[in-house]
């Protein structure tokens, strides 16, 4: 082979590999536009893609509000606690046996199959976040969609409760426009079924008022606790079972505003009866211990609490007296949820989100 026949090869060589390297980097990016173009066909749903993800989002949210869920007290299964769920478990959020009144819930008869519509278990909601994958990505929607859940109490002293598929978190195969949303306002009764008793404005100036009677209005040797110009007296009798101290933690929880509303209070029992009143202005106030005093020698016994509330402060009186499983008394605690507003119903936005995977 001569010198220029070489050279000629060289450069034939040279334009073959630029022109190879050309084509590698025309289908490199090739293959990007396609997979971008691929990419974004799927993220975008079609009118009848998106009008199937609304109808399942509506429809879900339909029934986990107005359902108590199947089987039928679903929430006490035991396995729930240790992340054990069973297939045939379908949540719903719906109360049952129960009715509203004046804004809260009271139990009604063993016979009273009523279902409160858009009134939600905090209970379930809880036990649903717990077991979020296995309640609703597999037994709700059998593992077809992404999907998130929330509450956001319209009572900022709440914390939102959030589950389920973080639909915020940046990534790229979750188009907005993909998801759909559904949003209702319905009540939250939170841990208002551990209230024994409700002190309240309206059960001050309420029809029952004269049934409660105070055994210090019976007993001449006891102040008269009767209404005078400047304040009113709200006195409660109720029974409490030595045994029941070893399963309950009682507390006597007031709203924030009780602090100024100069009210003030006796608890005393049937044979240790009190001329002492002392000022309300403790939020949380544990009763396990003037309950244990005199329960010490008895299995029962008879307690009477009165309350002395001036009546220009009576809209800031709010006070519950709580029952808590001993249980669940260092969780409420530890999540700063032993404060009145958790143990009122609440309302809140129920928000329930979907997308295909």
């Amino acid at each position: 082979m001569k010198i220029n026949d070489l050279i000629k090869d060289q450069y034939g060589l040279l334009y073959s590999s630029e022109l190879l390297l050309t084509i590698i980097l025309l289908i490199f990016i090739i293959g990007i536009v396609a997979n971008l173009s691929d990419s974004l066909n799927e993220r975008v749903l079609s009118e009848e893609e998106l009008s199937s993800l609304e109808a399942i989002a509506i429809e879900s949210s339909d029934y986990i509000l107005n359902n108590p869920g199947t089987p039928e007290n679903w929430e006490d299964d035991e396995g729930l606690d240790n992340g054990i769920v069973s297939k045939k478990i379908i949540p719903g959020l719906a109360i049952k046996n129960k009715n509203v009144d004046n804004g809260e819930f009271f139990d009604e008869s063993a016979s009273d199959e009523m279902i409160m519509s858009n009134a939600i278990s905090y209970n379930k909601l809880i036990k649903v976040k717990n077991n979020y994958d296995s309640l609703v990505g597999s037994n709700l929607f059998n593992d077809s969609v992404r999907s998130s859940m929330a509450i956001y109490p319209l009572n900022s002293k709440i914390r939102p409760i959030k589950m389920g598929y973080d639909f915020d978190n940046g990534d790229d195969n979750v188009n907005d426009n993909d998801i759909v949303t559904v949003n209702r306002t319905v009540k939250c009764d939170f841990y208002s079924s551990f209230v024994f008793y409700d002190f309240n404005d309206f059960e001050l100036f309420g029809e029952n008022l004269e049934d409660n009677l105070c055994n210090h209005d019976s007993n001449p040797n006891l102040e008269n606790h009767a209404n005078d110009e400047r304040s009113l007296w709200l006195c409660k009798n109720f029974r409490v079972y030595k045994e029941s101290l070893d399963d309950y933690d009682y507390y006597l929880i007031s709203n924030e505003s009780i602090k100024n509303t100069g009210a003030y209070w006796i608890l005393e029992s049937l044979n240790r009866t009190s001329e002492n009143e002392e000022r309300l202005n403790q939020e949380v106030i544990d009763l396990n211990p003037y309950f244990l005093k005199d329960l010490e020698n008895s299995s029962d016994e008879i307690f009477s609490i009165h309350f002395n509330v001036p009546k220009n402060r009576v809209d800031d009186f709010k006070t519950v007296l709580v029952a808590i499983p001993k249980n669940m008394t260092d969780v409420l605690i530890s999540n700063d949820e032993l404060n009145y507003d958790y143990f009122r119903v609440q309302d809140v936005n129920f928000v329930l989100k979907v997308g295909y995977k």
